[in-house]
């Protein structure tokens, strides 16, 4: 009697691979829930570092920078600089140009415009300027004497407050 060669698989045995799987989708699913907020914490983080890098990058341009309206970080921020330094300058165009995109663009993760808190006189070059996250769950961060902001804690970080201090001249 000859047996007649079969091609492709039985029902069984596609069966038991669709089972197999199954269960490894499901072993990586845990893995995969969550990550798409701890992706938004990470972005936040970088967004604070690039702003601070920008207002480093602008203050070693100009050897100074121009007063700054606390809240928001968006268009019109800047007060004009007054000293001879800031002749001819855009602020908020040098700025932009650092980071690559209008200020009106730069949101953070959950939609809301990255915040400034700031002491600085550009008449005496000293000052601070913190640059921080809100909404959600808030603490307070604290840079030194006098110097605090009620900001987002990352939960993906030690519940640290999502802000960071970009000058500090006394």
């Amino acid at each position: 009697m000859h047996m007649k060669k079969r091609k492709g698989f039985t029902m069984v045995e596609l069966m038991v691979v669709i089972i197999i799987m199954a269960i490894l989708g499901l072993s990586v699913m845990p893995s995969l829930v969550g990550s798409s907020e701890k992706a938004k914490y990470s972005t936040a983080w970088s967004d604070l570092n690039a702003i601070s890098n920008a207002f480093s990058a602008f203050y070693g341009r100009v050897g100074n920078l121009p007063k700054i309206t606390n809240g928001d970080l968006k268009s019109g921020i800047f007060t004009a600089g007054t000293g001879p330094e800031f002749t001819g300058i855009n602020c908020e165009d040098l700025l932009q140009s650092f980071l690559g995109k209008p200020l009106a663009q730069i949101k953070d993760p959950w939609g809301a415009a990255y915040k400034v808190s700031s002491t600085w006189d550009p008449a005496k070059g000293s000052g601070y300027i913190v640059i921080y996250v809100t909404g959600g769950t808030t603490a307070a961060a604290t840079f030194g004497t006098g110097i605090s902001v009620t900001a987002r804690t990352d939960p993906y970080n030690g519940n640290q407050p999502m802000a960071k201090l970009v000058v500090n001249v006394m």
